[in-house]
Parts: C-alpha cells; sequence; structure tokens
C-alpha cells in the first residue's frame, strides 16, 4: 500500500529525478520521436520501421500519392505528446483510409492532418515538427483478444539503467482505440519479477476484464518479459537520460519493440500499481 512519503509528486519527480538526472541538451533524443528512432535503429534496438518522413511543407503533396492503396500503416507527429496527433490506419476502400475506430480520412483529410503536424498544432512546444508514417503493429493475439482495437503498450519506468515499475495500457471503446489512459484507456500493474498484470487494491479505477468485451485482463503473462526487461536496463547506455519511461508494444511478427520514449513519464503507474515510485527511487539512489 503507498504511504504519504512513499509517492513521487510531480514537483519531486521534476526536481529530485527529471532535473537531476536528464540534462537538458538530451531531451531531444526522446522528445523527438524521429530522432529517438534514428538512434535505436542505429544501436541495433527494435522499433517499427518507418516507412516515410516528411520535414518540409513542399514535400506534402507527395504524401497521398505515397499511400494511395496502402493500409496498416500510422501517422504522427515526431514532437507530439500523449497521443495526439497520431492516427492509426488499418484499410484502403473507396478512395479513402479507414482508421482503426472507423473513422475515415480521403486525400484532402490526410493532406490537412499532416499540415497541421507540420505546423505544430500537435507538438510540445507548438513549433514546426515532422510527419512520421511508421509500419502498423500487428498486435500479437493475446493483446489482441484482451483489447478494443488499437495497440496495447507496456510503459516500463527506468531509473539509472534499472527498470522500476511497469504498467499494461489497454484500449477501450471509450479511448477509440488508443491506449492512453487520460483517454479512457485501461491501466494494470506488472510484475516486475515475473511479467504478470495485477489490480492494485488501493486502485478505484482499476478493473479485472475489459468492460468492452468481457475478457480478463490479469493474471496475464506478459510474453517477452525477460528480454523486455533487459533491453529496457540498456537504453539509457545510448541514451543518456538517467529517469524515464519506455512504452514498448509487442508485434505478433517481430516480438517486442520500442515505440516510444518519455522524459517525464506520468505517475498515475503508482496508484495502478499500488506502489509509491519514491521509496524505489530512493533505495537506488542510496
Amino acid at each position: 500500500m503507498k504511504t504519504e512519503q512513499s509517492v513521487l509528486g510531480i514537483n519531486n519527480r521534476n526536481i529530485s529525478y527529471i532535473y537531476e538526472y536528464n540534462e537538458r541538451k538530451y531531451y531531444q533524443q526522446a522528445d523527438d520521436k524521429l530522432l529517438s528512432k534514428r538512434i535505436l535503429e542505429k544501436n541495433g534496438f527494435p522499433t517499427p520501421k518507418l516507412l516515410f518522413e516528411f520535414e518540409h511543407f513542399f514535400e506534402l503533396p507527395y504524401i497521398t500519392k505515397a499511400l494511395k492503396g496502402k493500409s496498416d500503416f500510422v501517422i504522427k507527429p515526431a514532437r507530439g505528446m500523449g497521443g495526439v496527433g497520431i492516427v492509426v490506419f488499418d484499410k484502403y476502400e473507396n478512395e479513402k483510409w479507414l482508421t482503426v475506430s472507423g473513422d475515415t480520412m480521403d486525400s484532402d483529410q490526410l493532406y490537412q492532418h499532416s499540415a497541421m503536424i507540420l505546423s505544430g498544432v500537435f507538438s510540445l512546444d507548438g513549433t514546426q515538427d515532422a510527419v512520421m508514417v511508421e509500419e502498423r503493429i500487428e498486435v500479437d493475439d493475446l493483446f489482441k483478444k484482451i483489447s478494443y482495437k488499437g495497440i496495447p503498450d507496456i510503459r516500463v519506468i527506468v531509473f539509472q539503467n534499472q527498470p522500476v515499475m511497469a504498467m499494461l495500457r489497454i484500449p477501450t471503446k471509450k479511448s477509440k482505440g488508443k491506449a492512453n489512459l487520460h483517454m479512457g484507456g485501461i491501466g494494470v500493474g506488472i510484475n516486475l519479477k515475473d511479467g504478470k498484470t495485477f489490480v492494485a487494491s488501493t486502485y478505484p479505477k482499476g478493473v479485472e476484464y475489459n468492460p468492452d468485451n468481457g475478457e480478463k485482463v490479469v493474471d496475464i503473462q506478459i510474453p517477452y518479459w525477460e528480454l523486455i526487461m533487459e533491453i529496457s536496463s540498456k537504453v539509457q547506455k545510448i541514451i543518456p537520460l538517467g529517469y524515464m519511461g519506455i512504452d514498448w508494444v509487442i508485434d505478433k511478427r517481430f516480438g517486442p519493440q520500442i515505440l516510444e520514449l518519455n522524459v517525464r513519464p506520468g505517475l498515475e503507474i503508482q496508484n495502478i500499481n499500488g506502489i509509491g515510485l519514491q521509496k524505489v527511487l530512493q533505495k537506488i539512489k542510496e
């Protein structure tokens, strides 16, 4: 059970961990997903395949031509946060792209969305961004069973090369197929030792079954758990941020893939696990 002393608050997180262990000059290596991907790929870490990148407005007319007839791809801002601006497509019918949430986009709408990304509408600081087009993850059968469309992801908090807390985020109908908790996704804790999911008794929002399909979301063994833990502990050796979040997805074909890195991982993970981060982090500091 959490105690007031063991809970990590946002001010303490920022001052004692983010500012102290993350030099600002390295923030971009996590904040810029395009740069992160290049670094991860260069060093042999698994990450979803980048299909296209667009960094200038004069390139945008090519995007609809490049993607015409294609499905199973994701468009995202390179410097976005909180899942905004990300659109996941899985079908192409009648000259339109269909998203996993059931919406459609024609060529003009796809162009306009990409232009909004470039303009910085979804970026961290509102400055010009870049458009990334990634291969869509083919969801592992286990995760496909328990989620409502979309792609479940695994958030791992890493401090000084040690994974300290983890959770599984599951898309729902309310979240429109996205795994983000603030959009309505389900969060369950993951036991670091064995990789099994659970719901903390102290977490009032915790559920053992996905309300959309009735599938059980606890007591699930996360595939490739030892490998995820091993790679998570190595990422900070090439991206020098002492405190970060690493988001994983599991592809049916390729196994674990690093989706993105986060300099400022949220603190709801403590409620989901029923454990405060402060005590865990302090032990490592000492």
